[in-house]
Parts: C-alpha cells; structure tokens; sequence
C-alpha cells in the first residue's frame, strides 16, 4: 500500500508532531532515570487522563495521546 503524498501543510504539521511525541518521550525517560518519575507513572496518567476524557476531548486528541502512551511504554 503506497503512502500519500502530504501536501505542505501536512507534513509541516507531522514533521511537528513527531518532534512533540519525541520532546515528551525524552522527557519523561529524563525523569525517570533521575528518580522523579516512577517507571510507568507517566503512562498510567495518560490512560486515566483519556478514559476521564472520552467525552470532553476530541477523538484526534485521545488518538495522539494514545500513541505518545504507547511510544513510552515501548
């Protein structure tokens, strides 16, 4: 299955999501490693964050969340 061509647009805005998902893995791997977060902590968060939040948050939102969740879990 071939990709899509993004326009401009698109990949400006992936090029900036992927950076964010990065940004926040590095941090919450930085403060684990410095004992400020426990292993797992930030991930159990975001889970409970987005059942709380089905119904307020937009199904894109829970989706990026789900997957910055399961790029920490990894």
């Amino acid at each position: 299955m071939a990709e899509e061509e993004l326009s401009p647009e698109g990949e400006a805005i992936a090029a900036y999501g992927a950076a964010t998902m990065a940004a926040l893995k590095i941090l919450v791997i930085c403060l684990q490693s410095n004992g400020a977060l426990e292993h797992g902590q930030y991930p159990e968060q975001l889970r409970i964050f987005m059942e709380v939040a089905k119904g307020d948050a937009s199904d894109m939102t829970l989706a990026i969340l789900h997957d910055l969740r399961m790029s920490i879990l990894e």
